[in-house]
């Protein structure tokens, strides 16, 4: 059963125009936002699913990083794959949380918690995950996390039961 449309979407339009929308927060907050795309990348997919995806990853990147800090949202491909990379100078994970961050509902520790639940994470996952592809996450406290989501640039098998 394919619960969603899938067309041939410009990931790198979709991840320019993601940037765009999130600029003016992360201006308030003094963190600057930079993008680094490629001119065009092609992913098939549905788009409102990836750009609900891009949003929670900016969303999350923004919360976390204190003024006077930087985010680095680039893209690039492969043979087989599209690579979308967010990366923050925020506060980090400590290792022991971040198995765990994906996991609905988990809150890390007391720097993090003001986030209240953590959809975010764990839909941007789900997300990544009916496309074929995954999310992980790598994180230095008080220096920083990234989060990579690496997508299968054409998906033909059915879409696995959630």
């Amino acid at each position: 059963s394919d619960k969603f449309s899938r067309e041939e979407i410009d990931l790198a339009g979709l991840v320019r125009r993601a940037c765009e929308l999130f600029e003016p927060t992360a201006e308030d907050k003094g963190v600057t936002l930079s993008c680094d795309v490629p001119d065009r990348t092609r992913l098939t997919g549905e788009t409102r699913m990836i750009q609900r995806m891009l949003s929670n990853l900016l969303d999350n990147a923004i919360k976390y990083t204190p003024s006077g800090g930087s985010i680095t949202v680039s893209a690039r491909e492969d043979n087989a794959h599209v690579v979308i990379s967010v990366k923050d100078t925020g506060v980090g994970i400590s290792s022991s949380d971040l198995p765990r961050i994906f996991e609905r509902f988990y809150r890390c520790d007391q720097s993090r918690s003001q986030a209240g639940i953590g959809l975010g994470l764990s839909l941007a996952r789900a997300i990544a995950r009916a496309h074929g592809g995954d999310i992980t996450a790598t994180s230095t406290p008080n220096q920083g996390s990234t989060f990579i989501v690496t997508l299968p640039k054409s998906e033909s098998r059915p879409l696995p039961q959630a």
